[in-house]
Formats: structure tokens, sequence, C-alpha cells
């Protein structure tokens, strides 16, 4: 399959369900956690609010605002013709109108995450549509071999940025200044956009976003990487120790390499979201830590990464989402130990008939730099 065909399988998808059309919204924003409708269907993401038009026949129109962002749009658009406007509502009202879709059956997808006033106005205008919010999540849950492509290209990205924090790392630095120096190199590298949280403490709680705190020696830095590469988003994440780790420190991070591996085992076509935490958790709870694998120490063991899709979701134990081959997804036992404290492990996958192959050059490890 590739990116084209998902207009095919809308107009299939709207026969199937004798719906006339399809309007399918974004509200400008791109996040990793997130499915953005309007790029799984035209491929583009749009400056501002968006909306891609289908009708049974396949025929596909893209609105993008501003006016003015068009021609860039136009560029890369699947679509067969693309609008620029300064008034979304009017804009679809006249594209609706023009391909008879006006007061027939339609449905929408991504309505609710526009802003109210505007979202009332295409109400008026769509009339009775029928929420389809699954639809475009669904569509894209497997990634395209270009998507897949990408995907390892912004894993790329996340490791080169590593490398270089592994290069600037020293006592007297605040994290602010790494993180500036990590994301301004990263989009040099390509990274449209980037996701990051980088922290350190003597024995972190969590990861968080980079404040004024200085670096010293003896402090655990951790690291969450994700940068956006052509819509795709790819995560690392690292744990880094300023000066030789103290031996518990050594002694347990091979723990979350060993469920990391565990996890990927698991994840076969087929098998569940579900089975794959279990066999994260299964692993540090037979090294003891058994009540440690839930909340507040930890949360998920990955999710999914948009902003293609967000599928299979977030990886929790009572998750029965079946995994597919193609399916990409950060997959990260991160794990507080009450020894050493919170450390982070992790990489973006793709599920394969073997399991989960990461898409990094080199899976985590701890890594250390001069104190």
């Amino acid at each position: 399959m590739n990116e084209a065909t998902r207009l095919t399988q809308t107009a299939a998808y709207l026969e199937a369900h004798g719906l006339d059309g399809l309007v399918a919204f974004n509200d400008g924003q791109n996040s990793f956690l997130a499915s953005n409708a309007v790029f799984v269907l035209a491929g583009v993401r749009a400056l501002g609010e968006s909306a891609v038009v289908i009708d049974r026949a396949g025929g596909a129109t893209m609105i993008v605002t501003p006016a003015w962002d068009r021609e860039r749009a136009a560029a890369t658009a699947r679509t067969e013709r693309t609008v620029g406007t300064d008034d979304l509502a009017a804009a679809l009202a006249a594209d609706l109108a023009a391909r008879g879709l006006t007061g027939r059956r339609l449905a929408t997808v991504s309505l609710g995450t526009l802003g109210l006033a505007l979202a009332r106005r295409l109400g008026a205008v769509l009339g009775a549509a029928e929420p389809h919010d699954n639809f475009t999540r669904d569509l894209a849950r497997v990634r395209t071999p270009a998507e897949l492509a990408a995907a390892r290209k912004a894993a790329w990205i996340a490791e080169r940025g590593y490398e270089r924090m592994l290069g600037l790392a020293r006592p007297g630095m605040r994290e602010f200044e790494l993180a500036a120096e990590l994301y301004c190199h990263m989009k040099e590298l390509g990274a449209e956009d980037n996701f990051l949280l980088v922290s350190a403490s003597q024995h972190n709680l969590a990861v968080r976003a980079a404040g004024r705190r200085v670096l010293d020696d003896g402090d655990i830095i951790l690291s969450e990487i994700t940068p956006c590469y052509r819509g795709q988003y790819a995560q690392i994440c690292r744990t880094t120790v300023i000066g030789v780790p103290a031996p518990a420190l050594a002694d347990k991070y091979p723990l979350l390499q060993q469920a990391m591996r565990h996890g990927q085992a698991a994840a076969v076509p087929g098998a569940t979201i579900g089975d794959v935490a279990r066999a994260i958790d299964g692993c540090l709870a037979a090294a003891g830590y058994g009540a440690f694998c839930k909340p507040p120490f930890m949360r998920v063991r990955g999710h999914g990464l948009g902003i293609t899709s967000d599928r299979p979701g977030d990886v929790t134990t009572d998750s029965d989402v079946r995994l597919e081959a193609g399916m990409v997804f950060v997959m990260h036992p991160n794990q507080y130990l009450p020894e050493t404290g919170y450390l982070m492990c992790g990489e973006p996958v793709v599920i394969t008939p073997a399991g989960a192959e990461a898409l990094t050059e080199h899976m985590a490890t701890l890594d250390a730099v001069g104190g």
C-alpha cells in the first residue's frame, strides 16, 4: 500500500457505509501522540486550520488556511484540488456545493479538535454529519514504505542529537543550554519538529522539560528525544551519567535492557499490546520490582507515534489492540528503581514477523560523560 491508496480506501469506506462524503479536519497542531487526519489523507501539514473533502467517487479537495499557504500545500497534496482561504467554513460550503454534497449524508473526522466558534460554523455547513473520528487513525495504522523510511530517518536524527549531547554535556552547564544545542543540531539535520525532554538529578523521579538546573558530577541525565521528519516522529529514551556510574546504577541498568528485549520478542503480529506490556513488567517483577510497575512509578511501556496514526496506542497491560506487521510505535521500559531513581531505555520499533525491530542503529546503553 502507498499513501495515495488511502483516498481509494476512503471512497470504498464511504460506499460500504452508505455515506456520500467525508470531511476530515486538523487544527494546525501536530502532536507525536495524535493522528493528523488531513496529513493522512492529503500528505500535507497545513499551517492553520484545514480540511480534506472526499466524495464517494474518490474525488478530493484540500482546503488550507491561511490563503497564502495554498501554493506550498498544492505542491505536495495528493488531492486533485487545493484551495487556499481565510474562511474555512465558507470554502467548505463552496466545495460541498460544487461536489453536490450539500445536504447529503456526510462523515466527519476530528471536527471536535477545532475551536468552538469555528466548529459551530462548520457544523452549520455540514448539517447532520456523522462523526467517524477513528477512521483515519485506523486507515493509517500500518506505515507505508515511504513513511517507514521517513521514520527511520527521524530515528537517525534522534541518535545524532544524542551523540551531540554526549559530546557537550559537562558540569556547570544548564539543562536548557544542553537542550537548545540538541534542538538546533537536529533542526540542521532536517527535523521539522522536535519534542524534547532533558533533565538531570542525582536521583530522578521522572523526566521533565529542561530547566535552569546546573549539571554536576554524579548527575543522571534523562533524555527523551523525539524529532519529526517528513511527518514521521521517532522517539529514543536515554540515560547518561556525568562521571563514573555508581555500582548500583551499573548493576541495575541492564535490567531495563533485558525488559526491552522481552518486549521486542513478544511484539509479533497477532499479539496484543497487553502481551507486550506484560512481558516487560514480568521481567522487572522477576527481579523484585513488581510493585514499581504501576503508577505512580510508571504509566505506560510505550505509545503510538503520530502524526500519521497513534495506533496501536498506549502500551499497557489492559490493551487488547492487536499488532500488525508494519505498525510503528515507541517501546520504552523506563522504570523507577529505589536504588537508582528513574531510568530511561527506549527505541522506536516496527513490527515484523520476528518481533519488534528497533529503527535505531544502536540500542540504549548506560552512557557516561566526563565529570
